[in-house]
């Protein structure tokens, strides 16, 4: 009798030990499968840039402009722009906006004052919402690594209406800067390039704003990447504009960030500044994320103005 209960015990026991692996993996798999879900989810919804309404043009600075569109480079995309021509000029300047701004709203809304400053001097403009932003198509944003097709298509719009390579300079604030560093790297008919708190790898950066973006936890940041390839088909962890950045040379590079910069802090500056030494360095006292012309107007205008009148074709 002892040894059928014995014999009886050890099947319970069994039974009960598999019912509790079988249930442990059960729970494994639900954890795996919501933690996936949301960091497919959250992939989906962080990578949606925002639209701004337009706040100003640059007839509000006296400049005369006409509304352009046409294709980024590759054709995946229509990218819609603002056109300040200078028939006195063969140059022109491409200006890019960062993240979840756009022509009208980079610079504290300012970007129209910038572009018809540099206008009275001399150049012709072009202003231009990124993907996903502003009027042009839709698309989800991927840190520079498609956006640069956008600058790109400018550049061959340009081309278009009679300007040569090398007189075609582009200047790009955050996001904006980091996709013209590798518009610039793979485009030799862009003469100078003038990058504005570009970051100089995303990672770190997504690492530091990950939790207040999404709202969730570091564990997420992984899993989000991990999935966001599928989403967008690319790896965002790629966007290292201080990999890209020396390949320009030896066409000249300004490079300027604030040293009061709490989003993309000054050490990605100093970084992107090191990986070119033949760039300009210009670390803006005082001056936060996208904030260097909001510091002194004249000064910036007069600087980047200098730069491009000293490095673009004739």
């Amino acid at each position: 009798m002892e040894t059928t209960a014995s014999a009886a015990t050890h099947r319970r026991v069994g039974r009960l030990r598999r019912m509790a692996i079988s249930a442990t993996a059960t729970l494994i798999m639900l954890l795996v499968t919501i933690y996936l879900g949301i960091s497919t989810y959250a992939a989906s919804v962080v990578t949606l840039p925002q639209r701004d309404a337009i706040v100003g043009t640059p007839a509000d600075f006296g400049a005369r402009f006409d509304e352009v569109r046409f294709p980024a480079r590759g054709g995946d995309v229509e990218i819609a722009g603002w056109y300040l021509p200078q028939p006195e000029t063969s140059r022109a300047v491409i200006l890019v906006h960062g993240k979840d701004s756009s022509r009208s709203t980079e610079f504290q809304g300012r970007f129209s004052e910038f572009a018809a400053q540099l206008h009275k001097r001399g150049f012709a403009v072009v202003m231009i919402d990124l993907r996903g932003h502003g009027a042009s198509g839709d698309a989800r944003f991927s840190f520079g690594l498609a956006e640069r097709r956008d600058i790109l298509g400018a550049v061959d719009w340009l081309i278009t209406q009679g300007f040569r390579p090398g007189s075609i300079g582009v200047l790009g604030v955050s996001m904006g800067a980091a996709s013209a560093i590798g518009a610039t790297a793979e485009e030799p008919a862009i003469g100078a390039l003038v990058a504005d708190c570009s970051y100089a790898d995303i990672r770190p950066l997504m690492e530091r704003h990950w939790t207040k973006a999404s709202g969730l936890p570091d564990i997420f940041l992984p899993s989000t990447l991990f999935m966001g390839r599928f989403v967008l088909g690319m790896d965002l962890t790629t966007a290292q504009p201080v990999r890209e950045i020396d390949d320009i040379a030896p066409r000249p590079v300004l490079i300027i960030h604030g040293d009061a910069d709490a989003f993309t802090p000054v050490e990605h500056g100093r970084a992107l500044a090191a990986a070119a030494p033949a760039a300009e360095y210009w670390e803006v006292p005082g001056a936060g994320h996208a904030r260097s012309y909001e510091v002194d107007p004249q000064r910036y205008v007069e600087r980047v103005a200098g730069f491009f009148a000293q490095h673009l074709g004739r």
